[in-house]
């Protein structure tokens, strides 16, 4: 055996001495249009793994055989291909890629391929489309408007984050995970938001470790925008397969920054801004009439003692009416050599709120390494430790009044709320609510996290010649989270003095450990002289996940006391998960001149969290592309680009934790601990929520990609969705989860591309994005039910199956009173008034890129969403309490012309019979709004101004201004903004405005240099 094995090796260095015989040394530069040297430009000899990356000054030298074809790519610039012939030297320009077209973006777990050749709509956002124009808060809102397919939306606008992320519809009624899936460089990351106890603190709801209404940030909001290369979006089943069980709602695929080796750089950066209330809701006027005819004659003599002594004060300004401050500082060192590269940056953010006492900070520390040990082995490590500090305030719903959104309403502008010399606050007179500025200042809602993200690739190269390359990988990584969050409500404050047990604290803790490793085997073989590229891949995946989380809350406390310990009455709640999935994967990828590009691959998939541990379910994929541009030259000059393609693929939404077990509960029985069993009864035959989707579509570029476009149709159908079963008293349990829903996601997503002016010292470039989702629920095996919201009267998310004649109902389809059918009508307990669709009709974007005078840029981004329906309840407490701002006005729908509006809405319900619409009330309505999200103006130094003035020393400075939710026109006058959603991550029921803050405008100015 040893002796074939030293046979085999002589042979194989025979036949790379041969290899190098025949090839020759070839060097060159490479530069941009300016004459800028590139460094880290990657030099590759096609069908071959050989390789180099460009030095410092963009040089590069290479070994390659005698007319070979080399091919030049670099991040943000067009590729290039170029035979060699008999030339020893090669000198290179780059031009700048405007359309990303030779971006390398994911095609499997293991595999990569050029934008111009991919056979899905994904969507790639760089680091420019991120962080060029403005700094966002936190990575999630940097997305908002700028993917097709996408629905964002905030669940609050305080400091921290908090977004809803929906691609290409409904993917799940409620069972499953409703957000996408996140990956940061290969490690599978947490974007949870867990229970904190404030929902629990102000009776929003009961809650035992978590609540949708707790209005916790997500995770996501950890990551620092700046340290991100590029953002890739798998809208789909079709392109997120190979993700397997936890693909169904999308999959995001995150690359933080490299070092490209060469001369090392320092770079500082530094954000200073300050934010503001976009608007505002209330300002109505109160008069001894308004007083003497609709609520408390007896204050008469508060409001005529207020407007003599100049205290008659507008609070909804003096909550709402702060200017908060911004500061991002970030210093980074990147730099390398031939064999070892980094990157290093550190940054500190720090964001006060329009309100008092609110604000997030973040502190970041990342470091990316990048080694080369021998010409086949090479290893990657990327670190992150973050600090976040989020105090999220008070705001969404409650059944207690503490909310500043339900306080405010009812509170009077004659009142006085101001703390007194020894700082007591006095009560608020309004009778319902507590004084909101106590609650500002005295409440605690304040979350902290400790994250660490660890990340490694190992690639072993065992065979690397002119026309083969074998790959093994080994990657993974860790994402560590431990978190700490503290509510507290005084004893003392107005509406604990109510309580049987005043005073409420309660530290939650909570620990996330998520951990993946990945081994993979990647083969590539050119055949027909390198006409024909083949690449296979095949591997296994184990992805783990650990989260305790445990809580002390106490009331009934002594004055002075925020230690939940001491109260009262005590009470715990401890929490332990894991879960562990496997999965295994094989994809064959081939290209054929870049003419012809096909994939096949399946990954079969297991998990705990399935009722049968053991069982594999199988993903399939497979994806054809045809660039019909490449073949012969029927194109000419004008069509640089047409290609067709098609994709299929199958995902998978997991239950969640516990559907499958019965559980007992812990009882006292005569002193003694007990257990009884759950009235939720487990189901050991759940299966996971699977979907399947179909999609199609057309790429194609005009006068060399001047005008590119992207025209994409879908078909996704999601089966076995897992629904809530009543099940009969005398049974003993109340429900179960089975498997008894499907659904189907039908849209269109188009983008386009144009440089409308191209010429040296003015460019400008412009991008529409047009996009729809229809849902329909095409399978139910339950009774239809209402969920979300506050019941029917304020309207509710229906799940409907179809009818008889086969009509069928969006679950994103809002309901509620009055009924169309009288009692006596069989079809009675069905007959909701529908007020339209959560989801809008469309959504359009417009993005704006103009360079002039050579160093000058402008951007901006519109984004339009039209016609969507919004639960809000909002201006129903601000009638209620007087004080919208037209709330003496007579002038709403259907009005008599005497009574005053603020009287009017509180009994309107149902549907206005002479214009159709539904009338102004507390019932839904449908709205849209046009919103200018991103705007800003940079000026570059130029390069001669900067050696005149400081040398060789600083390379490059960058100033601007830019702002974010700068500009807005909707005919949303229910609240203050019609993206407010209370319920967090919900799949249905989100889209609730209850209690809710002004929308906030950002300034920020900026300054860069690199050194």
């Amino acid at each position: 055996m040893k002796g074939k094995l030293l046979i085999c090796l002589c042979l194989l260095i025979g036949l790379i001495g041969t290899a190098t015989a025949q090839s020759s040394t070839l060097t060159g530069k490479v530069t941009d249009s300016n004459g800028t040297p590139l460094p880290g430009v990657s030099v590759l000899v096609k069908g071959t793994g050989q390789g180099a990356t460009t030095e410092a000054d963009g040089t590069f030298r290479i070994t390659a055989p005698a007319n070979a074809k080399i091919g030049i790519s670099y991040i943000g610039f067009l590729s290039q291909e170029i035979t060699v012939g008999n030339r020893s030297t090669l000198n290179v320009t780059l031009s700048e890629d405007t359309r990303q077209l030779e971006e390398v973006v994911v095609s499997g777990l293991a595999t990569t391929v050029k934008r111009s050749n991919l056979a899905n709509a994904v969507t790639r956002l760089d680091s420019k489309d991120l962080t060029g124009t403005t700094t966002p808060v936190t990575t999630d809102g940097a997305l908002q408007g700028k993917i097709a397919g996408a629905n964002i939306v905030a669940n609050s606008s305080v400091p921290g984050g908090g977004f809803n992320l929906q691609f290409r519809g409904v993917s799940t009624l409620g069972a499953s995970a409703s957000q996408p899936l996140f990956i940061v460089d290969g490690v599978y990351i947490d974007n949870g938001q867990y229970g904190n106890g404030r929902s629990a603190a102000n009776k929003a709801a009961a809650g035992s470790s978590a609540s949708p209404q707790d209005n916790n940030a997500n995770r996501l909001a950890d990551l620092n925008p700046d340290d991100i290369e590029s953002v890739e979006v798998l809208k789909g089943s079709s392109a997120a397969a190979i993700y397997g069980t936890r693909a169904n709602a999308g999959v995001v695929i995150i690359t933080t920054k490299r070092g490209k080796g060469g001369k090392t750089t320092v770079s500082f950066g530094q954000d200073i801004g300050f934010s503001k209330a976009l608007s505002y809701y209330g300002g109505a006027d109160w008069t001894e009439q308004k007083l003497t005819d609709y609520f408390a004659p007896g204050d008469i003599p508060l409001l005529r003692a207020a407007r003599a002594n100049g205290t008659y004060t507008n609070w909804e300004k003096v909550m709402y009416g702060g200017t908060g401050a911004i500061r991002n500082s970030r210093l980074g060192i990147t730099g390398g050599n031939e064999k070892t590269k980094f990157y290093v940056n550190g940054s500190i953010s720090d964001e006060t709120g329009i309100i008092k006492n609110t604000g997030f900070q973040r502190y970041s520390i990342r470091a990316n390494v990048d080694h080369k040990l021998t010409n086949w082995l090479d290893f990657s490590i990327n670190s992150n430790y973050i600090v976040s500090n989020n105090d999220r305030g008070w705001t969404g719903n409650d059944n207690s009044y503490v909310n500043y959104g339900y306080s405010l309403p009812y509170t009077k502008p004659y009142a006085n709320l101001y703390p007194d010399a020894n700082g007591n606050y006095p009560d608020n007179i309004s009778g319902v609510g507590e004084n909101p500025l106590a609650i500002r200042d005295r409440a605690v809602n304040n979350q902290k996290n400790n994250r660490v993200l660890q990340g490694f690739t190992v690639n072993a190269r065992a065979i690397n010649t002119a026309k083969s390359s074998l790959t093994f990988r080994i990657n993974g990584g860790l994402d560590y989270q431990n978190g700490f969050a503290t509510v507290l409500l005084p004893a003392d404050l107005q509406s604990q003095r109510q309580e049987a047990n005043p005073g409420f604290a309660q530290d939650t803790r909570t620990e996330v450990f998520n951990s993946n490793v990945q081994v993979s085997a990647i083969y590539t073989h050119a055949l027909m002289d390198g006409r024909l590229n083949l690449t296979s891949s095949a591997g296994a995946v184990r992805l783990y996940k650990y989260l305790r989380s445990n809580y002390v809350r106490g009331t009934g406390l002594p004055a002075g006391v925020s230690n939940p310990s001491r109260g009262k009455v005590i009470d715990g709640f401890v929490e332990y998960q894991n879960n562990t999935d496997v999965g295994v994967f094989a994809q064959q990828d081939a290209n054929y001149e870049d003419k012809i590009i096909g994939s096949v691959g399946i990954r079969f998939d297991k998990s705990t969290l399935n009722s049968e541990f053991d069982r594999f379910y199988a993903f399939p994929r497979a994806a054809l592309a045809v660039n019909a541009a490449r073949f012969g030259t029927w194109a000419g000059s004008k069509i640089s680009q047409l290609k067709f393609r098609v994709a299929y693929g199958q995902t998978a939404g997991l239950p969640t934790f516990g559907t499958t077990y019965s559980q007992l509960q812990v009882v006292g029985v005569g002193g003694l601990g007990g257990l009884v069993p759950s009235t939720v009864l487990g189901n050991v035959t759940i299966q996971p929520e699977r979907a399947t989707e179909l999609e199609y579509g057309i790429d194609f570029g005009l006068f060399n990609n001047r005008i590119t476009g992207e025209f994409t149709l879908y078909n996704k159908k999601v089966f076995d969705l897992i629904q809530p079963l009543t099940t009969a008293p005398t049974t003993g349990v109340t429900s179960t989860q089975i498997n008894a829903a499907d659904l189907t996601n039908r849209g269109l997503e188009f983008s386009l591309g144009a440089d409308v002016v191209r010429s040296e010292n003015f460019k400008w470039f412009i991008q529409p994005i047009f996009w729809y989702n229809r849902s329909k629920i095409t399978r139910l095996e339950i009774p239809e039910r209402l969920t979300g919201g506050f019941g029917a009267t304020f309207g509710q998310w229906r799940v409907k199956g179809p009818d008889a004649d086969g009509t069928t109902y969006s679950p994103t389809e809002i309901v509620g009173q009055p009924r169309t059918l009288p009692a006596t009508d069989p079809n009675f307990a069905r007959s909701w008034t529908s007020y339209g669709d959560a989801q809008p009709k469309y959504e359009l974007s417009l993005n704006n890129r103009i360079t002039f005078l050579k160093n000058f840029e402008f951007s901006a981004l519109l984004n339009y969403r039209h016609k969507f329906t919004v639960v809000s309840l909002t201006r129903l407490l601000w009638d209620e309490g007087g004080n919208t701002s037209d709330w003496s006005e007579t002038d709403d729908l259907g009005n008599d012309g005497s009574t005053p509006n603020g009287i009017y809405r509180q009994g309107a319900n149902g549907i206005d019979e002479g214009s159709g619409k539904p009338k102004p009330g507390a019932n839904p309505n449908i709205y849209s709004f046009l919103k200018l999200r991103e705007a800003a103006l940079y000026y570059r130094v130029p390069t001669p101004v900067l050696k005149r003035a400081f040398g060789s020393v600083v390379s490059n400075v960058r100033v601007g201004i830019s702002g974010n939710n700068l500009l807005r026109w909707t005919d949303y006058t229910a609240g203050y903004d019609p993206e407010n959603s209370n319920f967090g991550s919900l799949a249905l029921g989100a889209g609730v405005d209850l209690g809710s803050t002004p929308a906030v405008r950002r300034m920020m100015f900026h300054i860069a240099v690199d050194f």
